[in-house]
């Protein structure tokens, strides 16, 4: 039996929430996701959870309402809970220093490509890669 998951997506945009859920719900079943709409929602769903973190991954948008992704991240990194949560940052930002930035904060990024069906693609192989080579 295939350890249930659960993902924790933090996008305000409709489309992009929609696009994930139906790759989530379509080819990874064991996978429960939870949706932030900012990042007060975000950071509020992984304080609730506390010490009895039941959070496998994040995928976040650096866009968000406040705070941003950026300071989403480095607030979970400045937490023992999240410090070691995996993040992998779903942006359509080209700027260098969000990527380095991103990269210096121990979170994986992946260009948040316009076209829809890349786009459907770059979800799908990060959703493969952690769901089943890492196997969180």
């Amino acid at each position: 039996m295939v350890k249930r998951q659960r993902l924790l997506l933090v996008e305000d945009d409709p489309l992009s929430q929609e696009l994930v859920s139906r790759v989530v719900d379509k080819e990874f079943p064991h996978v429960d996701l939870c949706v932030a709409y900012s990042g007060r929602d975000a950071l509020t769903f992984l304080e609730v959870d506390g010490d009895e973190l039941t959070v496998d991954l994040v995928l976040l948008d650096l866009q968000i309402p406040l705070p941003d992704g950026k300071e989403v991240l480095a607030r979970m990194r400045s937490l023992p809970a999240t410090r070691h949560l995996p993040v992998v940052v779903l942006s359509g930002s080209e700027d260098p220093a969000d990527l380095e930035r991103c990269r210096e904060l121990g979170a994986s990024f992946v260009r948040k490509p316009a076209d829809y069906d890349a786009y459907v693609e770059a979800v799908r192989n990060t959703l493969r890669y952690w769901c089943e080579t890492v196997a969180w």
